[in-house]
C-alpha cells in the first residue's frame, strides 16, 4: 500500500475531459477527496513542497481514503536518510568463514607493497585486520581534504570481504556460530592501502590528507612516493626438485681490433 501511494504522489493525476460549459462547485478540501502531489518544478526558489490539491471528481480518489496519519507515505524519503551502509561484499558463496590469520609474506612476494595507480599512497608498517568501518572512515577523511583539488582521485587497495561473527556475552557453547557483525580484511605489512593522485595534487597536500587518515587506522602507517619507490629486479620462482638454470656468459663484443689481425695473416701469406 505505502508504494501505492509513493507511486501516487510521483506521477502526474489524469482527470477525464469535460465541457467548457460543466462548472464543478468545489467542496472544501477533506481527507478523503485531498491528493497529495509532489511539486516537481524547476528553479523553484523554495524547496520542493507539497501541494493540497482539490479534486472536482471525489470519487475517483474515495477509495484511497488518505488520512493524516499515512501522509509520510505519500512524500519521498529524504535523502539526508539513505547514508552509505559500511563497506561490504555484494553477493557471497558462504555467509560466515573461519576467523583466519594476518598473511606473512615470507617467500619474498612484494606483491602490493608498491604504488601502482596514483602518485602517493600510505602504507601499513604491520599486518593487521581492519574493518569496513576503519576503512570506511579513512576514505571519507581522505575525500573530505582533497575534493578541493578538481581531477583528484582515490584508489582504495583494499576490500572487507572477510565476515566477523559476534555471540551474545555469558552465552553457553554450541548452538551454532553466532551471527555476522560486521566484514573485515586481512591486510599483510608494508602492504599499500590507500593511494591518491590526479590533478596535480601537491605533495603537501596529499601528505596532510594521508595522515589525517592514519590516524582512523589502528596501525603504523607510512608515506609514500611513487617517484621516489625503487622496486626490486624480479627474480626467477625456484621449483623444488628441478634442475638450477646455469647463467651463460654472454659473448664478447668483436672490436676493430679483432677483426684486423685475420686481415694482417692474409697479406703475409701472399706475401
Amino acid at each position: 500500500m505505502a508504494s501505492l501511494f509513493r507511486a501516487l504522489s510521483r506521477t502526474p493525476l489524469l482527470l477525464p475531459t469535460r465541457p467548457s460549459s460543466y462548472t464543478p462547485t468545489l467542496a472544501p478540501p477533506s481527507h478523503a477527496s485531498a491528493l497529495f502531489v509532489r511539486n516537481f518544478s524547476v528553479g523553484a526558489s523554495k524547496p520542493l513542497a507539497i501541494r493540497h490539491h482539490v479534486l472536482p471528481f471525489p470519487s475517483l480518489h474515495s477509495s484511497l481514503n488518505m488520512a493524516p496519519a499515512v501522509r509520510s507515505l505519500a512524500t519521498p524519503m529524504d535523502k539526508t536518510q539513505r547514508r552509505f551502509n559500511s563497506l561490504q561484499p555484494k553477493k557471497m558463496k558462504y555467509r560466515k568463514k573461519h576467523k583466519g590469520r594476518i598473511p606473512i609474506p615470507i617467500g619474498g612476494s612484494t606483491k602490493g607493497t608498491f604504488v601502482e595507480f596514483g602518485e602517493y599512497g600510505l602504507r601499513i608498517k604491520d599486518g593487521a585486520r581492519l574493518t569496513a568501518r576503519q576503512i570506511q572512515a579513512a576514505h571519507t577523511t581522505i575525500r573530505r581534504k582533497i575534493k578541493t583539488v578538481k581531477g583528484s582521485q582515490i584508489w582504495t587497495r583494499v576490500f572487507p570481504d572477510i565476515p566477523v561473527t559476534s555471540k551474545g556475552g555469558e552465552s553457553r557453547m554450541g548452538k551454532g556460530k553466532g551471527s555476522v557483525d560486521y566484514y573485515a580484511t586481512r591486510v599483510g605489512m608494508n602492504r599499500i592501502i590507500f593511494e591518491v593522485g590526479g590533478g596535480g595534487i601537491r605533495r603537501e597536500h596529499a601528505k596532510e590528507a594521508l595522515r589525517l587518515a592514519s590516524a582512523k587506522l589502528p596501525v603504523t602507517t607510512e608515506f609514500v612516493v611513487k617517484a621516489e619507490q625503487v622496486k626490486p629486479p624480479k627474480t626467477p620462482r625456484a621449483i623444488p626438485g628441478a634442475s638450477p638454470v646455469k647463467a651463460t656468459a654472454p659473448s664478447p663484443a668483436i672490436t676493430p681490433s679483432v677483426i684486423a689481425e685475420p686481415v694482417k695473416v692474409a697479406e703475409a701469406a701472399t706475401a
